[in-house]
């Protein structure tokens, strides 16, 4: 019994030691445990690490839009330069033709010289050989009676005649053989100044076609890396970021196409005010000298006035080659059949209608008339640049807001709206 009572109360004290020990160490384990919702610390670190994602992203957005701008920049210096050459070389075969011309002048007038001088030393021959003076030539001038003085008089003042126009003439053929071998050599020298300008600026054009494709491979590696940068923190692909990139590329150029555009139109509703004006201002100045004697001419070359002014040639010809060479290689310089440079291609298109036209963007501006943006035909040649004297681009309009040009360095001839930010504002209809 007393054994049982031990036994009794052994157990009530393990159970009470248990539940103690259970009192004491539940809620220490509960006050030390991980909550099951985020800490303020942990809140403000993973808002720090979204805003960093953010401004990491808007920088590399950033360097991506200004390497854009870049490629565009050097592609554009690409483009000048391959004009410069053009011109170059369009002023190399001037002189050229120029020097060859001056060579056949001055060849022709040395061949006169030398009949003439020919006929001089057949004369002075003559005269020695019958003795070395007029007055002596006995098979002329034999005097047998008054009239037979008379006759050898006549026949001295003829032979002088004859001596001295033969002198004048050689005189003055080897005096213009002369001057026109001095212009023959002029040419000549302007040729080869001609030559070495136009071989200085291929030389230049190269490099800067090289520079714009080195810098442009360049600029395209740094932009995968970029797009790498721009999915790991989006948690995206790289495609997906190369497409997304390319998107707002092109909405930028829409925009850039539309403010373009607005622009014309604004300078087109501009110019047509002027012409109302104008013609308002001609009708008032009619109605005032209507009882005038004389009747005046209104001037056509009032501010704003554009007279029409209709294509040369057949313009689907011109359409119809221009068509043909779609998606072939542009090529600096190029003028067919396999590759086109801009001006290349649209002086290549307007021959097709019996047009002459240069192989340089600023000459054709030159040879066609000013044509607003508002009244373009399918036909005509838009310029882009500073002006059109100096542009440095140009493509052959086909309507629709649409052109066929070819671009540049490894891109091919293709379709392109007119619409760009550095357009002239005046096209050229040959």
């Amino acid at each position: 019994m007393p054994s049982t009572r031990k036994s009794i109360r052994f157990q009530l004290v393990i159970a009470t030691g248990t539940a103690l020990a259970l009192a004491v160490t539940v809620p220490g384990v509960a006050a030390h445990a991980d909550p099951v919702y985020p800490s303020a610390g942990q809140v403000k670190a993973a808002q720090a690490a979204v805003g960093d994602k953010a401004a990491q992203i808007s920088v590399i957005e950033g360097q991506l839009k200004a390497s854009n701008a870049r490629l565009e920049e050097v592609q554009s210096a690409a483009e000048v330069a391959t004009e410069k050459y053009n011109l170059a070389r369009a002023l190399l075969e001037q002189a050229t033709a120029a020097a060859k011309a001056a060579g056949e002048r001055a060849a022709a007038a040395q061949e006169i010289a030398d009949i003439a001088s020919n006929k001089l030393g057949q004369f002075a021959a003559a005269t020695y050989m019958q003795g070395g003076n007029l007055g002596q030539l006995e098979a002329f001038l034999s005097s047998k009676g008054p009239q037979d003085v008379l006759d050898r008089a006549a026949g001295i003042q003829l032979i002088t005649d004859i001596r001295n126009q033969v002198m004048q003439d050689a005189d003055a053929s080897s005096v213009v053989a002369g001057v026109l071998r001095r212009q023959a050599a002029q040419a000549m020298a302007q040729q080869l100044a001609a030559a070495q300008t136009a071989e200085d600026a291929r030389v230049a054009a190269q490099a800067q076609v090289d520079l714009a494709t080195a810098e442009t491979a360049s600029i395209q590696k740094q932009q995968d890396a970029m797009f790498a940068q721009l999915a790991t923190l989006r948690n995206t692909s790289v495609t997906l970021e190369r497409q997304r990139q390319a998107g707002l590329k092109a909405d930028a150029e829409r925009r850039a196409a539309a403010a373009a555009k607005a622009r014309a139109e604004a300078q087109a509703r501009a110019d047509a005010q002027a012409r109302a004006d104008a013609r308002a201002r001609a009708a008032r100045d009619a109605a005032q000298r209507a009882s005038a004697p004389d009747p005046v001419v209104s001037d056509p070359t009032s501010p704003g006035a554009y007279s029409p002014v209709p294509s040369h040639g057949n313009v689907s010809a011109v359409l119809a080659f221009a068509r043909a060479q779609i998606g072939k290689p542009y090529q600096w310089g190029g003028a067919g059949p396999n590759s086109w440079d801009c001006s290349g291609l649209t002086q290549a298109a307007w021959a097709q209608a019996g047009v002459s036209l240069s192989h340089y963007t600023g000459w054709q501006w030159a040879e066609t008339s000013r044509v607003p943006l508002s009244a373009l035909q399918a036909g005509d040649l838009v310029f882009y640049g500073d002006s059109g004297a100096t542009s440095h681009h140009v493509g052959l309009y086909v309507g629709g807001g649409q052109m066929i040009e070819a671009p540049e360095t490894g891109k091919n001839v293709r379709y392109a709206s007119i619409w760009r930010s550095d357009i002239v504002p005046e096209a050229g209809r040959p």
